[in-house]
């Protein structure tokens, strides 16, 4: 799938008549369409980012994300170090990095961040991203795969 992008990810675009840098995109699909949620960085301290929201899929620029990742199935399988079933569920720009990431369904749907190239694929020894509210040991163990766990921070 071509991800539609304003911009390339960590460069300006408008979000609610302000130039931003697009941080993240989401998408989901809905019976009418593929939703896609735009991330764009702010500095400020109670309201880090702001979003919009459109099913307009005509964008200048574009990330390619396999086909493969977008329905759910086993994330090991499909190239990156996640235990469980799951899908890719969104692109982010952080540190000057690339991040998929991917909803989780058989952990409770939770999204982690795994660092990848410019065409998606996993960078090996690439950083891991866990929420916040997985941050013990037996939490980790469930998500990652042993030779994984000491790459992973928290968001």
């Amino acid at each position: 799938m071509r991800v539609p992008l304003p911009c390339r990810l960590g460069d300006l675009a408008e979000c609610k008549g302000k130039l931003l840098p697009l941080c993240g995109v989401s998408w989901f699909q809905w019976m009418s369409g593929m939703e896609f949620t735009y991330f764009f960085k702010r500095n400020i301290t109670w309201h880090e980012v702001d979003f919009y929201t459109t099913f307009d899929e005509e964008q200048p620029y574009g990330f390619t994300v396999s086909d493969e990742l977008l329905s759910d199935g086993l994330v090991k399988e499909r190239g990156y170090p996640l235990k469980g079933r799951g899908h890719a569920s969104g692109i982010y720009y952080e540190n000057e990095k690339i991040y998929m990431e991917f909803t989780l369904t058989s952990l409770y749907h939770f999204p982690v961040k795994v660092q990848c190239d410019d065409d998606g694929k996993y960078v090996k020894g690439g950083d891991i991203i866990l929420p916040p509210n997985w941050n013990t040991e037996e939490k980790r163990k469930k998500t990652l795969y042993k030779n994984s766990i000491n790459r992973q921070t928290m968001m």
